[in-house]
């Protein structure tokens, strides 16, 4: 085999390699967040007004926030999430 094809082969190798590594990561990195997801959906629900939303969005915001590292403050998320409704809270 030439050097040529050993480049060529040593190449795709690698790419290859690490093209499965980030695809196992980015699965793992979403059943993470699909469980984070669940666990708001499920705090959410126990909730029966906007107080109650606002106090569960908050606990599993603090309880999270560290695993997550969404790079948003608490405020930000929830303000940004009501920005487009037109409600008085």
């Amino acid at each position: 085999m030439s050097s040529d094809e050993n480049y060529l082969l040593v190449k795709a190798a690698l790419l290859g390699h690490v093209r499965e590594l980030f695809e196992e990561i980015e699965s793992e990195l979403a059943r993470f967040h699909e469980e984070k997801f669940a666990m708001l959906e499920d705090a959410l629900e126990e909730a029966s007004d906007t107080e109650e939303l606002q106090v569960a969005f908050t606990q599993w915001f603090n309880d999270q926030a560290e695993d997550l590292d969404l790079g948003y403050e608490l405020d930000e998320v929830w303000n940004n999430a009501l920005d487009d409704l037109d409600l008085d809270m």
